[in-house]
């Protein structure tokens, strides 16, 4: 086999396993940075688009082996489909690792307007109407999400909609596409499994709502 031989049936190969693991994860990055955008998460449905093709391809490339006069293209069509088959589940756990990690920081940074939350409940007997009922006394603003992406948060006391909690947050983080998770802190922290449009994930003390 000659080395451009070589060439030819390891970089496309090659290519089809590192374009989505590196373009996925970074998509997923690039929307939950600070200055991020969830529109990024619209390029994952170009990197899903492979994958249907993928299946169909790999099978008539294997059957393309039994004939010598396409044995050689189709060898290299199995080869870059098998590679893409096998890259790009990998690729959107890595994302979705990239993703949640970036939620249990924002609940970290969460921990000041809960406390204030709860230093209102302490003092009053019971939870503000609106965040804005805790400025200026228990805070000087409203913060933000620190998430551009999705920078505010969503404050309730419909306790009947959210299992008896007095209050609850609420973040609203679609992830691409027609979709409506989001992310939410119960302070009875009573979670169910499912719920709320999907399946929820706990994060810490907060929990993150898979549509």
């Amino acid at each position: 086999m000659t080395a451009s031989t070589r060439s030819l049936f390891v970089v496309p190969p090659l290519l089809c396993g590192t374009i989505p693991l590196v373009c996925v994860p970074a998509c997923e990055w690039m929307a939950v940075a600070r200055n991020g955008d969830d529109g990024f998460l619209w390029f994952e449905i170009l990197f899903a688009l492979p994958l249907l093709a993928a299946p169909p391809l790999l099978l008539v490339a294997l059957i393309g082996l039994c004939f010598r006069r396409v044995r050689r293209g189709s060898a290299l069509v199995a080869l870059c489909s098998a590679a893409y088959l096998v890259a790009f589940p990998v690729s959107v756990q890595i994302g979705q690792r990239i993703r949640m990690r970036a939620f249990h920081q924002l609940a970290e940074r969460s921990k000041p307007l809960i406390e204030a939350i709860r230093g209102f409940e302490q003092k009053h007997g019971r939870p503000p109407e609106s965040l804005e009922a805790l400025v200026p006394e228990f805070m000087p603003s409203i913060p933000s999400t620190g998430v551009r992406a999705y920078p505010e948060y969503d404050y309730s006391t419909a306790s009947k909609n959210f299992d008896g909690n007095p209050w609850v947050l609420t973040v609203s983080t679609p992830s691409g596409g027609i979709n409506f998770d989001q992310f939410m802190y119960f302070p009875l922290t009573n979670y169910p499994e499912q719920g709320y449009g999907g399946w929820l994930e706990r994060v810490g003390d907060w929990a993150y709502v898979h549509e």
